[in-house]
């Protein structure tokens, strides 16, 4: 999508903004130039020449989720962070840091804080230095899912509010626009008359403001992500129950512009789908949609969902989910068990009757860190796993008792009824004797 541009018009100033890049996954300081005749938007890395410039065209998105993917890859610039302000460098918190590549090639990558080994500071020049070495976790780039130690020079704070660049976001109001133009040229309306059969296959406009829940979203055109998709006569319909029959590390991903769900089970009955979106959004920067399901009171656990209209987005965040490096555990110390990638058919139904909090995700702070990332190699990545096979083998105990108790159900039931059929014959050759 990125084309090489050597001029532009209307430079934002500083480099004050971050750019990830689909070319190796690092994090590079940039600033925008938004063209607003071409409505195109150049890219500028910091530190590299125009020839290195990214230009992104307006009409170049395939749908909504492809804008607001491209938007994502934005941030405000991380910080560094200080020698006297290592304490804020505690375990779980998520940093940006620096990543070796050789002599003066040095990437920034998202990571999480495994582990911090404290040394007395020094004061040197009369300025405080910090002696601390910190263990980090990679969230992505070519060490995803491995420890390195690090010192506090290679360390970054990440800037939680977005980027407020105007230049962003008239860019990304320019492509969602020809996006729905573009829907809306290729989509035809069905012929059928009420009650008629109809003569052609249904071509629809789905807006996921609708599909999901449309009181709690905005009704900005700005916020609706739209996408055409073809629907047959006979959709495939699959149901919660029909997939918690399925193994539980089976992976399936559908290509039709629906919405598509990846299932948790084990989680804290007292966590909240803001929750499990805010987790998700820090380690992989996509903002899906979270649902949790209702559980009977003696189950000691929840399930959930999570979902998205793009399969790419899913597609990252089921691979930081299933990452044999390590396991997502609750504060408490309750695995995740990772289920499976499904098609929204009456399974959405269920889902959009659910309350769904992602939309407070960033209005409800909590103090204490409900979910954290648990590298391999550690004594709470053994724990996790042998607490993770003992509930999959509970779940797999559960289906052979389900299964029993439907056999037992049918033989009663067909014993009852042979009864009832021998106890008829009876009455009748009584009274034909009368």
């Amino acid at each position: 999508m990125a084309d090489v541009m050597h001029e532009g018009h209307n430079t934002t100033g500083d480099y004050d903004i971050e750019y990830r890049s689909k070319d190796d996954d690092a994090w590079y300081s940039a600033r925008v130039i938004l063209d607003n005749d071409e409505k195109s938007l150049v890219v500028k890395l910091e530190g590299f020449s125009e020839a290195s410039d990214l230009k992104f065209r307006a009409d170049e998105f395939e749908n909504q989720a492809a804008v607001e993917e491209f938007v994502k890859r934005f941030r405000s610039v991380s910080e560094q962070l200080q020698d006297r302000d290592c304490y804020q460098l505690v375990k779980g918190k998520k940093v940006c840091a620096a990543l070796s590549f050789g002599l003066d090639d040095l990437r920034y990558y998202d990571a999480v804080v495994d582990d911090v080994r404290h040394q007395g500071h020094v004061l040197r020049d009369g300025e405080d230095e910090c002696r601390c070495t910190f263990i980090l976790c990679w969230l992505h780039g070519p060490r995803s899912g491995k420890l390195t130690i690090v010192n506090i020079a290679n360390i970054c704070t990440i800037q939680v509010a977005a980027p407020a660049d105007l230049s962003i976001v008239s860019f990304a109001k320019f492509a969602k626009q020809n996006v729905q133009i573009a829907c809306s040229k290729s989509c035809i309306v069905s012929t059928s008359t009420v009650g008629g059969p109809s003569k052609h296959k249904e071509v629809i406009c789905l807006s996921s403001s609708v599909k999901s829940s449309a009181k709690s979203r905005s009704q900005d055109d700005d916020a609706v992500e739209s996408f055409c998709g073809n629907r047959a006569k006979d959709e495939e319909r699959v149901s919660l129950g029909a997939d918690v029959d399925e193994d539980k590390g089976g992976y399936d991903t559908a290509e039709s512009g629906r919405l598509h769900y990846i299932l948790i089970d084990n989680l804290e009955n007292d966590l909240s789908a803001s929750s499990i979106r805010r987790f998700i959004h820090e380690n992989t920067s996509v903002s899906p949609q979270a649902y949790l399901f209702p559980s009977r009171l003696s189950v000691p656990s929840a399930s959930g969902a999570i979902a998205s209209t793009s399969k790419k987005s899913l597609d990252q965040i089921y691979e930081f989910l299933i990452n044999p490096n390590h396991l997502i555990v609750s504060a408490r110390g309750r695995p995740w068990v990772i289920g499976k990638m499904v098609l929204s058919g009456a399974f959405q139904a269920t889902l959009g009757s659910l309350p769904d909090e992602s939309q407070d995700e960033f209005k409800k702070e909590r103090l204490i860190k409900e979910l954290q990332v648990v590298p391999s190699g550690t004594e709470a990545y053994k724990t996790a796993m042998q607490l993770r096979d003992l509930y999959i083998d509970f779940v797999n105990h559960e289906k052979l008792l389900y299964k029993r108790l439907a056999f037992e159900e049918s033989r009663i039931l067909k014993s009852s009824s042979s009864v009832e059929t021998r106890n008829g014959d009876k009455r009748a050759n009584a009274c034909e004797g009368c």
